[in-house]
């Protein structure tokens, strides 16, 4: 049993805000998904990135007879969940720690679930294969149950330092390779500005904004095979989009003041601790520069004018 002290030196605020994520969002699932898999009479649900659980311990409170797993690399946050399914008499629900990428078939059987959900993988980009774990989730996935993926890129603020480690991180990401933005993409880009006379294009030059995630995932569940198929096919220049990709769009407000400010400025905190190593492995900044960025990011984000919107995504799909 997770000890008081433990919970509020080091996940309160996660805690907290995954809560308010699930409140903000309105709904656990929408409508449509849950038409399509009625967890009422469904056997057991998967969450991959399950983090302190509050979703899924959500969702095991409205439906008590599904088996409920989560799994998540965190240790610390799955000793949290565990311990908090526990206080909530939660007997069908279970959080296990688990390296995102070693599903082994051993660990779950394939086809064990009715619904699959991939839930905030963006804080794993350093180190999650996201294509593989599409792969894996539909695996997972019984026929005729649905994958659903769940997802943000970085907030949009109005803080010039958030604004700038935004930036610094999408730079290192690109210079290790870890862009999302395909080989073919610059090939093509390369391929227009020799025909018409231009230069090579020059990687380094690109400036990033955003990480992109969001717009991959359709993508990623139409490449794991899941998406039902279009009773009028769509015809473009590329072939046939065969595969329909059901999304819902979220924006929540992290200003001062409201509910998810006081989670997100611990989450960015956390983040700026985290990226570090990686930024200055890169050189997208050096550390005595990187120290006065954080100073001045602690007092933005705690400034009573400080705004912010983090845009979310929620991608579904049935696995045939």
């Amino acid at each position: 049993m997770i000890s008081h002290e433990e919970l509020t030196d080091t996940s309160y605020d996660d805690i907290r805000f995954e809560q308010v994520i699930v409140e903000e969002m309105g709904t656990l699932l929408p409508g449509q998904l849950l038409a399509a898999c009625d967890l009422s009479h469904a056997r057991s649900l998967l969450e991959i990135g399950c983090g302190a659980g509050a979703w899924l311990r959500a969702v095991a409170r409205l439906y008590p007879d599904l088996q409920c797993i989560g799994i998540d690399q965190d240790e610390r946050l799955v000793k949290v969940a565990n311990a908090l399914a526990q206080r909530d008499h939660l007997a069908q629900v279970a959080f296990l720690a688990q390296e995102l990428n070693d599903l082994s078939p051993t660990l779950f059987p394939q086809g064990s679930f009715d619904l699959v959900h991939l839930s905030f993988l963006g804080r794993y980009i350093l180190t999650a294969d996201y294509p593989r774990l599409a792969r894996m989730s539909a695996a997972l996935c019984r026929p005729g149950g649905v994958v659903c993926w769940t997802e943000a890129e970085l907030p949009i603020t109005t803080s010039a330092a958030f604004e700038r480690l935004t930036s610094l991180v999408c730079e290192a990401l690109q210079r290790a390779g870890q862009s999302f933005i395909p080989e073919s993409m610059w090939e093509w880009a390369e391929l227009v500005a020799a025909h018409s006379g231009k230069a090579r294009v020059d990687r380094s030059s690109y400036q990033r904004r955003h990480l992109g995630i969001t717009p991959m995932l359709g993508r990623w569940l139409r490449e794991a095979g899941c998406g039902a198929q279009r009773e009028r096919p769509i015809y473009s220049i590329w072939g046939i989009d065969e595969r329909i990709i059901h999304q819902a769009a979220y924006a929540i407000e992290v200003s001062a003041g409201q509910p998810a400010h006081q989670g997100f400025v611990a989450q960015a905190r956390r983040f700026a601790r985290q990226v570090k190593p990686f930024l200055l492995r890169t050189r997208a900044i050096e550390d005595q520069e990187y120290a006065a960025l954080c100073d001045q990011l602690d007092t933005e984000l705690s400034s009573q004018e400080f705004c912010g919107l983090s845009f979310l995504l929620r991608a579904w799909a049935p696995r045939p």
